[in-house]
């Protein structure tokens, strides 16, 4: 009897860790997509920008830089590039 149960408690346990890891597994997955979406929505900015202007655009929103000229589009989170696009 004793057994059984520390068995079961010791599947609940199991089981209570693999949920928790996934759980912490797909909340990392939607910060990196949701930080991959800002970007592309900053860059998209950025190279509409640069149709109206000559020279370079750079915009800056929160804690991204997205910069644009006629080659590329560059977007940096703290001086690292998250996103670059250029032309070809």
């Amino acid at each position: 009897m004793l057994g059984e149960s520390v068995t079961a408690l010791a599947i609940a346990a199991l089981s209570i860790v693999c949920l928790m890891t996934g759980l912490n597994e797909l909340n990392h997955q939607r910060k990196l997509a949701d930080e991959q979406l800002a970007a592309s929505r900053l860059a998209k900015e950025a190279s509409d920008a640069l149709k109206s202007h000559q020279g370079r655009v750079r915009i800056i929103r929160a804690q991204l830089v997205a910069t644009a000229d006629h080659s590329r589009v560059v977007v940096e989170r703290s001086g690292k590039c998250i996103l670059k696009l250029e032309r070809r």
